[in-house]
């Protein structure tokens, strides 16, 4: 669901009317489902206006009494009502006896024209997760897949990776063959600073664009989304950079 919310942020433009995503733990037909409420709030929270304008106006996933924004949302439990999460940013709104909106944490921009859905999604890419032993065959194997064009490398804490020479050279050749790497953290919360340690620094200098705090999934669709809109690298990595539908913190 944090995949879908995440892509359809980014395909829906001029977009000013809520799309709220839900679903259950629970099937809806056991008695002590889920299912039920998140959907009611849902309905609820896509049908609610102010002035005759929708109050949420952008792609949101309301999951265990909270609406979160949709590229800023992860998966965090398989057993829990409580499924998703957004670490990184505020909960738009919060549902008890009333719903509570906070609205200075919703994306309110003025609409520039009609509504545009853009599915020009590029599948060439790939998650590259890092782990303690991870060898050198693994990662030129990865690296060198036929016609990949992105990658989002997913590192330790505020962007590190391991300190090896033959690592830091797979990189480099990846980005001068024009393949795009960005890098998110593995932790749930936080963001990238890449350069704040030395095991991040060679990164920085081979060319790989720093995610900040955006989701893994959030990385990874708007990188399928920026490759499929026949951009040039350069191009690329200034938006890769910005702040396009909320899921970065500039």
């Amino acid at each position: 669901m944090s995949y879908t919310a995440s892509a359809l942020s980014f395909m829906l433009d001029n977009l000013d009317k809520p799309v709220v995503l839900t679903g259950s733990q629970l099937p809806i037909g056991k008695l002590r489902t889920d299912g039920k409420e998140n959907l009611l709030t849902a309905v609820e929270i896509a049908a609610a206006k102010k002035n005759g304008l929708s109050l949420v106006p952008e792609v949101c996933i309301y999951f265990d009494t909270k609406l979160m924004r949709g590229n800023r949302t992860s998966k965090i439990d398989s057993q829990q009502f409580r499924a998703f999460d957004s670490k990184n940013y505020p909960p738009l709104a919060k549902a008890g006896i009333e719903i509570t909106y906070f609205e200075d944490y919703i994306n309110n921009k003025s609409n520039h024209g009609i509504l545009r859905a853009c599915s020009n999604m590029c599948a060439d890419v790939v998650i590259l997760k890092i782990f303690p032993g991870i060898t050198e065959s693994i990662v030129n194997s990865i690296l060198n897949i036929e016609n990949l064009k992105g990658v989002v490398l997913e590192s330790f804490g505020s962007g590190n990776v391991p300190n090896f020479e033959w690592f830091t050279t797979s990189v480099r050749k990846a980005t001068k063959k024009g393949i795009i790497i960005v890098n998110v953290s593995q932790c749930a919360g936080g963001k990238v600073q890449m350069g704040m340690y030395e095991t991040s620094l060679d990164l920085k200098n081979a060319d790989v664009v720093s995610g900040n705090d955006m989701t893994t999934e959030s990385a990874i669709t708007k990188l399928m989304y920026l490759l499929g809109q026949g951009l040039t690298n350069e191009e690329m990595k200034k938006y890769l950079s910005q702040n396009l539908k909320g899921e970065i913190t500039i």
